[in-house]
C-alpha cells in the first residue's frame, strides 16, 4: 500500500498539528485494552469506544494500521498540511471484495483483508478543507459504515471520484458501477464529500448516469416469502449468529440481500445507456455543469441587480414626487447652504441640486432649471470651490 496509515503517522514533522480519532463501533474495549492503549500516549483521551489524541509537536507511538486491526471500526486522521484520510473496518462477509476492488483504482481509495474483517482507506490531500475543526468529522462520517453494510457503495464511488479529481487516473480508464442515489446526497454523504474536497460539479457529472434511489420498507408477507424460499443451511447459519449475539452483521447482511433481491433489473435500454465512462468524459461533463453553473449565477445576479436598480428607482421617483412644488424654496436653502463657505454645507448644497435637476428632468422644465442654476453661480461667483464643484458634477 503506498500511503498506509503507518506512513502518515510516522512521517509527522513538528511544525504539524495532527489529529487522530478512533471509534469502536461493534463492541467497547475491555479493560486490558484501554490499558494497552494508555501505553501509547500518556495524553490521548480514551474511553470505552474512543481514542482520540492531537499533536503539535512528536510522532505518534502507536501504528493506526495495527490499531484499526485489533481495536477498532473507525479512523479520522487530519493535518494542517491538509491531509485527510477515513478508514473503515467492516465485517469481512459484509462487502463483496469484488464489488470493492472496482472502485480502487486510484491512490487515494484502498482496500484489505484481515482474517476478520475487510478494511477501507479513503485519503485526499489538497486545500480548502477544515482541518482546525476535526473533531466534527467523526460524527458526521461514522454513518457510512453502516451504509456500506447495507450495500449502499456511494461513499465507495465518491471515493474514486476524489482519485478523478487528484488526476491519479488515466483519462481513458472507465468508472465503476454508478450506484443510484448520487443526484441528492443524504448528510453522511454529503460530509464526506467535503472531508475530501469533492467539487460540486463533479458530483453533479456523475450524478447524470445515477438512478432515483427508492428504498421502500421492505414488505413483511414479501420478506417472509423470501426466508422461507432461503436454503436450509443458510438460513440456520443466519439465525444462529443472530443468537449468538456476537455478529453484528447478520440483520444488516440479511437485509442487504434481500434488498438486492428486490431491486429491479434493468431493461436493455438502460444496460446500453449505461456503458462506462472514461475519466475525461466525465471531466468534460463537469465543465459543462460548472459552465452552466456559473451562467446561471450570473444570470440570478444579474436579474437579482436589475430588481435592485428597479427598487432603487421607484424609491428616487417618490422621493422626487414628494418635492414637487417646493423648487423656490428648496433653491433658496441651496443659496444660504453656499454662503457659508463651509465643506460640508457645500456637499450638501450640491445633493439638493442634484435633486432639483432630476425633478427639472421628470418634469420637463429643464429650462427653469438652467436659469435657477445660472443665477446661483453669478450669485457665487467669487467661490472657486462650489463653482469648481458644480463642474465636478456636470451641472
Amino acid at each position: 500500500m503506498d500511503r498506509s496509515l503507518s506512513l502518515l503517522a510516522n512521517g509527522a514533522h513538528v511544525s504539524e498539528h495532527l489529529y487522530y480519532e478512533f471509534r469502536a463501533i461493534d463492541r467497547p474495549l475491555a479493560h486490558r485494552e484501554i490499558r494497552e492503549l494508555r501505553a501509547l500516549s500518556t495524553r490521548a483521551e480514551i474511553t470505552a469506544t474512543s481514542f482520540v489524541n492531537t499533536y503539535e509537536w512528536g510522532d505518534f507511538k502507536g501504528d493506526p494500521n495495527i490499531l484499526m486491526e485489533k481495536y477498532f471500526d473507525a479512523f479520522v486522521f487530519t493535518a494542517n498540511s491538509c491531509v485527510f484520510q477515513l478508514v473503515l473496518r467492516l465485517p469481512r462477509r459484509a462487502l463483496d471484495t469484488k464489488d470493492v476492488s472496482a472502485f480502487c483504482t486510484g491512490e487515494g481509495l484502498h482496500i484489505r483483508k484481515t482474517k476478520n474483517f475487510t478494511i477501507l482507506e479513503f485519503i485526499s490531500e489538497g486545500e480548502g478543507r477544515d482541518w482546525e475543526d476535526s473533531e466534527r468529522w467523526m460524527d458526521s462520517l461514522i454513518p457510512l459504515r453502516a451504509d456500506l453494510m447495507r450495500g449502499d457503495l456511494r461513499a465507495l464511488y465518491l471515493g474514486w471520484l476524489s482519485c478523478l479529481q487528484n488526476q491519479e487516473l488515466s483519462p481513458h480508464a472507465t468508472e465503476p458501477p454508478v450506484p443510484a442515489g448520487l443526484a441528492k446526497l443524504p448528510a453522511p454523504l454529503q460530509s464526506f464529500a467535503d472531508f475530501l474536497g469533492l467539487e460540486g460539479d463533479l458530483i453533479r457529472a456523475a450524478a447524470d448516469r445515477s438512478r432515483n434511489l427508492a428504498v421502500p420498507s421492505p414488505s413483511r408477507a414479501k420478506l417472509a416469502a423470501w426466508i422461507a424460499a432461503m436454503p436450509e443451511a443458510e438460513k440456520n447459519a443466519l439465525l444462529l449468529g443472530m443468537a449468538e449475539g456476537n455478529d453484528s452483521c447478520s440483520r444488516i447482511d440479511l437485509l442487504r440481500r434481500f434488498n438486492q433481491y428486490c431491486l429491479p433489473l434493468m431493461s436493455r435500454a438502460e444496460r446500453l445507456d449505461s456503458q462506462p465512462r472514461t475519466v475525461s468524459q466525465i471531466m468534460a461533463l463537469a465543465q459543462a455543469h460548472a459552465a452552466q453553473r456559473i451562467q446561471r449565477e450570473a444570470e440570478r445576479k444579474a436579474a437579482e441587480q436589475e430588481k435592485q436598480e428597479r427598487a432603487r428607482t421607484a424609491a428616487r421617483v417618490k422621493y422626487l414626487d414628494k418635492l414637487a412644488g417646493r423648487e423656490a424654496q428648496i433653491w433658496e436653502h441651496v443659496d444660504a447652504l453656499s454662503q457659508t463657505k463651509q465643506p460640508n454645507n457645500y456637499d450638501r448644497a450640491l445633493s439638493h441640486i442634484l435633486d432639483l435637476h432630476d425633478l427639472a428632468s421628470r418634469r420637463n422644465q429643464q429650462a427653469y432649471f438652467n436659469s435657477a442654476l445660472e443665477r446661483l453661480r453669478l450669485s457665487h461667483r467669487a467661490k472657486p470651490t462650489f463653482l469648481r464643484r458644480l463642474s465636478q458634477a456636470k451641472l
